[in-house]
């Protein structure tokens, strides 16, 4: 009887603890729907972009957009003579829509403002040319940019997002005198003393240690969220191959989301083959490991592909089927009334 006793009252607590987790399922997330979208599509004048961005908004609402990863919204970038992100948030947030401005550190830059009086931050190239992209590993770059994204939570914004978060293609990394001492200091090696190629331990070490210098950035950026007491994420824009990218241009994003330093990340996988698709919308999902959201880019028209609404439907079907937490569209301008229509017919009912 003793045992009988004992017994049901093990049940008894099992079934008290059952309904506050042990066997609760998980509340399901929405799915990411967002677009990339610049404010360079709107009207100068604030009237007739208000009646574009309103009927904009209206066709995305329809099919669910949620997120907006918006360019040069911030009036420090000069794109309008009125407070666009003002107007572009309250519209969107009407439509209970989320926007993120973007910034691109590693982006080719207008020589204007403050980048102009800092010709210091622009990259040299080994011989000593000078391109219009900053330099991330500068210091003064990354409180540029590290002022840029406080100016952009003082509105009332979702998050922060970063595009070109990397260096150029091609191992586009800065041989300035500064930027050469700075690796000099750590390594001990002038990055000018090894063979530019990977069987140089001297070279690869370079690599390396420009990878970090966007890591760190990264890292400063997360924190000035964190500290601004926001409740805003930070998503970046990413190669889709993430050991090619960490040699390539600098961009470790497996780090990242494995240190939580980022909280979407966006594989630009624009490509009209739903195989090749697949393969890396499975790898960026397995190399996350649920530890941020994964939203892969679709192309309805890039420089890589063009799609159609028939194979973008298809990806983002792939997307679900593979765990990605939800798709982005590149690009406002791209996504037009025929691709917008599939979707809803189709996927977005």
């Amino acid at each position: 009887m003793k045992k009988s006793r004992s017994f049901a009252g093990i049940i008894i607590i099992i079934l008290i603890i059952m309904p506050f987790g042990l066997f609760s399922q998980p509340e399901s997330n929405e799915e990411g729907r967002a677009v990339w979208i610049s404010s360079s599509i709107f009207n100068e004048e604030k009237a007739e972009a208000l009646i574009q961005m309103k009927d904009m908004l209206d066709d995305y609402a329809e099919i669910g957009i949620n997120h907006l990863f918006c360019f040069s919204s911030m009036m420090s970038q000069h794109q309008k003579k009125w407070d666009f992100l003002a107007v572009f948030l309250e519209e969107a947030h009407e439509r209970n829509m989320k926007v993120h401005p973007i910034f691109t550190p590693g982006g080719g830059q207008k020589l204007e403002g403050e980048i102009k009086e800092h010709p210091e931050w622009l990259i040299r190239g080994i011989k000593g040319e000078i391109y219009p992209n900053l330099n991330i590993a500068h210091p003064g770059v990354k409180e540029y940019f590290a002022k840029q994204v406080s100016e952009a939570l003082k509105y009332d914004i979702d998050g922060i997002h970063l595009d070109y978060i990397r260096f150029q293609v091609n191992q586009g990394f800065s041989y300035d005198k500064a930027t050469c001492e700075a690796f000099k200091k750590e390594s001990g090696y002038s990055p000018f003393e090894g063979k530019f190629d990977s069987g140089s331990m001297i070279w690869c070490e370079w690599l390396s240690w420009n990878a970090k210098q966007v890591t760190t950035l990264v890292r400063e950026i997360k924190d000035i969220i964190d500290k601004s007491g926001k409740d805003a994420v930070l998503g970046v824009d990413v190669f889709p191959d993430g050991d090619a990218a960490k040699i390539l241009i600098g961009q470790d994003w497996k780090l990242w989301a494995d240190e939580g330093l980022v909280d979407i990340i966006c594989p630009m996988q624009y490509t009209n083959s739903v195989d090749m698709f697949r393969r890396s919308v499975k790898e960026a999902v397995k190399a996350t490991k649920g530890k941020c959201l994964v939203y892969p880019g679709i192309a309805c028209r890039s420089s890589h592909n063009k799609n159609t609404p028939e194979g973008v439907v298809q990806e983002v079907k792939v997307a679900r089927e593979e765990g990605a937490d939800g798709v982005t569209f590149f690009f406002a301008s791209s996504l037009t009334e025929e691709f917008m229509e599939e979707l809803k017919q189709v996927v977005f009912k």
